[in-house]
């Protein structure tokens, strides 16, 4: 009984740690002053993954298998819980957080300011991934610590283009940099699912519409001598990096969280959209007109979940105003 008491107590020690350092490397990140961002996230994003993965394989077995058989005074490292916890090699969940390992391994010796875009996919997937380990292994829920859209990572895309990062770190740092983008270009091309990445990037093309824009410009009378200010930006895989089905599964974890069981399929979930209009509202969808396909944004998800946590009869309810609106006289004329 004692040896059961100390375990829990340990575990809930780890656990604690654990989310301290998560919201560590979320802080670390998302502040602007701070320049040792990338390396910073990195080491404390894979402290609360080896606390929690430690945790995780404590509740399952006794004290000594956070330890190696052959060096029983010493404890296993992240790589070594990763294996034992996620025992298949293609799940992208470890996958994703092998990457991640990979930068904090050697994040003393290679790191320059670039890398930050060709990570983000990377560490954006990695962060809601914690959120749902952790509550899926314990039940705990990271946001009653920190708001959902606090969870979305922000980058300076302002970076050097390659010849001045040859220029500005030599032959071996820009070819150690050539690689480690090819490899998450592939990565990201080749294996699409936001347990890996969660891509992020900014296109550009000409539309004659403003409203398909990502960015607005204005062309100078005379262009040699004058200059105008880009006065929007609208990163559209940024700020929309959910399909409709990644949101729906997104927004029925938050609410399995709260004790709350919802079917939210595409047909219930358009019922919510339509009620109030939310894929004309701007905050919540994308619409590409090429592929006449809807994306959602960290908003549009934050905004359903509030409304089935406040009322979890939603939909039921909207169906009967529904039938009611098919059963009146003239009600579809008017």
């Amino acid at each position: 009984m004692e040896e059961k008491q100390n375990k829990n107590e340990l575990i809930d020690k780890m656990l604690e740690k654990s989310q301290e350092a998560f919201l560590l490397a979320i802080e670390i990140y998302n502040k602007p002053t701070i320049k040792y961002r990338l390396e910073g996230f990195a080491f404390f994003i894979c402290n609360a993954w080896e606390l929690l993965l430690k945790s995780y394989i404590l509740k399952n077995n006794n004290m000594d298998s956070l330890y190696f058989k052959n060096k029983p005074e010493r404890t296993i490292g992240l790589s070594d819980c990763i294996k034992k916890v996620f025992t298949n090699e293609k799940d992208p969940t470890r996958k994703n957080l092998e990457i991640i390992a990979d930068l904090r391994n050697t994040s003393t010796h290679f790191i320059i300011k670039e890398l930050e875009n060709i990570y983000l996919p990377f560490l954006q997937a990695n962060t809601l991934n914690y959120s749902q380990k952790l509550f899926d292994f314990f039940g705990l829920d990271i946001t009653k610590n920190i708001d959902t859209s606090f969870l979305s990572l922000v980058t300076n895309n302002a970076n050097l283009n390659d010849n001045e990062i040859l220029s500005t770190y030599g032959d071996q740092i820009f070819n150690n940099y050539k690689k480690l983008r090819q490899e998450a270009a592939s990565l990201l091309e080749n294996e699409n699912n936001n347990k890996l990445a969660i891509n992020v990037n900014l296109n550009l093309r000409v539309v004659k519409n403003a409203k398909d824009a990502q960015l607005t410009f204005a062309i100078a009378n005379n262009a040699e001598d004058a200059v105008y200010i880009v006065d929007k930006i609208k990163d559209i895989n940024t700020t929309f990096p959910y399909s409709q089905k990644n949101a729906r599964e997104i927004i029925m974890k938050n609410l399995k969280r709260k004790d709350i069981e919802i079917n939210l399929h595409q047909t219930n979930f358009n019922l919510i959209c339509n009620k109030y209009n939310l894929k004309q509202n701007e905050t919540y969808f994308y619409h590409h007109n090429l592929t006449d396909r809807y994306v959602c944004s960290q908003n549009l998800i934050n905004f359903v979940t509030d409304l089935l946590t406040q009322n979890p009869n939603l939909i039921e309810e909207i169906k009967l105003e529904n039938k009611k609106v098919e059963l009146t006289p003239g009600a579809k004329d008017s």
